[in-house]
This record gives structure tokens, sequence and C-alpha cells, in this order.
């Protein structure tokens, strides 16, 4: 990347920045008190750039597309919200209910979501899927080889998202189903073919889905999708989490706020009013 001059001039500029959001061109740095993000004045990026436009020039040196702003959306919506089911929710509802402040309910919240049968599939599913593409193999044979030896194919399945025709009895299940499972996974499908999205990680995510569909009813999940999406994008895995956290964090915070509503420690009981000899106690009843 160029290095670009840091003009340390005081006062106003003029020229009409949402015509022409400025590159990023430098280094990210404090001069004599004015910030410059990746060599450009932050005051030139607020109120000019959107917050997806910031995080593709945070995170790639550039802006995205208008399709690739439109799909970045979407999918960070789509991970807003997936009720109390969502296993990283279990610990910041406990942080939040034994009153511990937003930040711990967060940190609990990405604790849980990073291992690779939660959140983290979307990076193990991004790293499989950057392999294949890069060797050129076909669909068939990644598929093959994975189920000859037992080896998941991260980003299809889900414990509750589960095939429309399990039964196969269906004549288009394959056409009708493979990708219909999941209602995020249905809706970013519909977006991607309504914009034209046609890159090559995605397609190969979709070809998966499809064939494990035939063979075993696996439908496609949110992971696979995102994983197609986001490497045609240019997105390293290792930056997975970031969507993760980015997306889901608005959820944990109205979880952490309703939690104030309810009984402090009340999972404590929760977890133990199955046993008919345990008696609850508060810290002033236990004597010493």
């Amino acid at each position: 990347m160029s290095t670009c001059i840091i003009d340390t001039t005081p006062g106003p500029h003029d020229r009409d920045l949402s015509l022409t959001p400025p590159e990023p061109c430098g280094d990210s740095v404090v001069v004599d008190g004015e910030i410059y993000a990746r060599g450009v004045r932050i005051g030139e990026l607020v109120g000019t750039v959107g917050y997806v436009d910031m995080l593709f020039f945070q995170v790639l040196g550039r802006y995205p597309s208008q399709v690739e702003r439109r799909m970045t959306e979407a999918y960070l919506v789509s991970l807003c919200e997936h009720g109390v089911t969502s296993p990283s929710t279990h610990g910041a509802r406990v942080s939040a209910s034994v009153r511990a402040p937003f930040a711990g309910s967060a940190i609990a919240f990405i604790a849980g979501a990073m291992g690779p049968y939660h959140f983290g599939a979307l990076e193990q599913a991004m790293l499989e899927l950057r392999d294949m593409v890069a060797r050129a193999e076909s669909t068939e044979e990644h598929v093959e080889s994975r189920v000859r030896r037992g080896v998941r194919i991260w980003g299809f399945g889900h414990r509750f998202h589960k095939s429309n025709d399990g039964s196969g009895r269906h004549p288009d299940a394959v056409d009708r189903f493979h990708e219909r499972a999941d209602p995020r996974v249905r809706r970013l499908i519909e977006l991607a073919d309504q914009l034209g999205w046609d890159g090559p990680h995605l397609r190969a995510a979709r070809d998966i889905g499809r064939l494990l569909y035939q063979r075993k009813r696996i439908p496609i999940n949110i992971d696979g999708i995102a994983a197609g999406l986001l490497l045609d994008m240019g997105f390293d895995p290792a930056s997975a989490m970031l969507f993760v956290i980015v997306g889901r964090l608005p959820n944990i915070a109205r979880l952490h706020l309703e939690e104030q509503a309810q009984t402090p420690n009340r999972f404590v009981a929760l977890a133990t009013n199955a046993d008919p000899g345990f008696r609850r106690t508060t810290d002033r009843e236990q004597k010493p």
C-alpha cells in the first residue's frame, strides 16, 4: 500500500466527501492530536462512510462494492437472533443473572462462541473451503474423501434446522429443499441470487450442499453460506470471529438487559430444582 502525505493543516475541508470517500493510503497514527485511520483523518470518515464501509476499510484496506455492502449487512443481521437456544447465550445470561456488568456477559458470550462446534465452525468452514478451491478439487472428490474417512464437512447440518424432506420421497427434494432448512440461509441465498453473486467460494459451498443433501439430507447451514461469501470478498479465516461478535452482540445486549428484571442468580434454582432433596437458600439463611 502506498503511503499518503499526512496533512496536518488545521481548518475545515471543503470537498464533498459523500461523492468521493477518502481512500486508505497509509498508517493509523495520531499526529498533533489528529487521528488518522490508514492515513485518512478520522473526521473525513465520520459521517461520510457507513459502518460496513469502515469494516472493509480497516480489515481489507478498501471499501466494499454496493453488492458486498448489501450482502455483509444482510449477513450481520442474520446473526442477530437465535433465541436462547444458542449455547453462547447461556454463559452471557448466567453472567447477567449474577449482576456482572455487560462487559462480563459479552466476554462470556465470546468465550462460548469460539468453540468449533458453535460459532468457531465459521473459521473451520472458511479454512476447508479455501483449501478446496485453491487445490481445484471437485465437489465430488471433496465430499467422497471426507465421507469415506468419516471426517466432518464444516458448514453443513444443524441441530434445529433440519431437512424439510427427510424421507427423500419428494421427487424434487434436492432442488426444492437443500437450501431451505434455515430461514437465514434461505434469505441470504435469495439475496445473493438477486444481486448476481457468483464467487467461486460461495459456488463451491452451494455445490457441496447440493451433493450432501442428495446423499444424506444434510442441508447447508449459516456458516457454510457465510464462509463462501466472506472468502469471495477477500476476508481471511482468522477474521471469522469479527463477524460473529459484531453480528450477535446486539442480541447479547438485549438478553443482558432483560436478565436485570429477573431474580438474581436464578440459574442455580433452575439447575437444581429437579433434586427433591435440594432446599433453596440465600446467603442470609446459611449458618456458620
